[in-house]
Parts: structure tokens; C-alpha cells; sequence
């Protein structure tokens, strides 16, 4: 890996990566989630406004019993665990056939994350709908 020029790859990484941090931001970021926006990288730490849960481990383990969607607890990463916190990776998509079908610097818009991150979109419309019913 270190003799060839990677050049392609490593950008093609970064710019899935980079729209698809993103599009999970920009679609959460709401008054029943704060989130920052991404910086690099492959999760967010979003918090939820929820009063009804008393740690962010049992508000994890009902986003998945309700939504299918799997989150760590904040209080995993040294959170209080009465902070809504939870770590979110937003990598659940097939990677390689996402990078073969797109240039490494194409714009990746919803219609293309739909198509090859659709795992991605349905968890953050579940996540969203969850959250504005909490």
C-alpha cells in the first residue's frame, strides 16, 4: 500500500466520508438534537433533548428497540450518562461500490447517498422522526 500512489483512493474516501457526514448533519441538526457539524472522520456525537429517558444507555437501547437504529451511549466515551450524548458512525454503506460508481471529487448529492448509502438515510429519517416524538 505504501508504494502505490493512493492518492485516488484516500480522496474518493474523504469525499464520501465528507458529504455523507454531512447530509446525517445537516438532517439532525434540529431544536431536538444538537450536533456539531463534522470535521473529519466517520461519527458524530449528537445530543438529544430528551427529558424522558434517564441515561443516554437507556435512550440508545430505545432508538434501537423503536428504530432498528444502533448507537453508543455517550456515557461510553466519559459522558455523564444523564447527557443525551450518543456516538453515531455514519458507515453503514458498501464502500467500494460507492467509490467505483463516483470521480474522487464529485458531488455527492441526496439522489446519489440514497442509492448508495440507503442504510444511511432510512437511519437518519428514524432517528429524526424519534427524535420529534420524544
Amino acid at each position: 500500500a505504501y508504494e502505490k500512489d493512493m492518492s485516488k483512493y484516500i480522496n474518493s474516501s474523504r469525499n464520501i466520508l465528507k458529504n455523507v457526514g454531512e447530509y446525517v448533519y445537516n438532517n439532525l441538526l434540529s431544536n431536538k438534537v444538537l450536533i456539531n457539524k463534522p470535521q473529519g472522520g466517520f461519527y458524530l456525537m449528537p445530543e438529544f433533548l430528551d427529558k424522558k429517558h434517564k441515561s443516554s444507555e437507556e435512550m440508545c437501547t430505545d432508538l434501537l428497540n423503536n428504530t432498528g437504529v444502533a448507537l453508543l451511549p455517550g456515557s461510553d466515551f466519559g459522558f455523564s450518562k444523564n447527557k443525551m450524548i450518543v456516538r453515531l458512525s455514519f458507515t453503514d454503506f458498501d464502500g467500494r461500490t460507492f467509490m467505483k460508481s463516483i470521480s474522487d471529487t464529485e458531488n455527492i448529492d441526496d439522489n446519489l447517498l440514497s442509492k448508495f448509502a440507503p442504510n444511511i438515510v432510512d437511519g437518519v429519517n428514524k432517528l429524526k422522526k424519534w427524535s420529534e416524538s420524544s
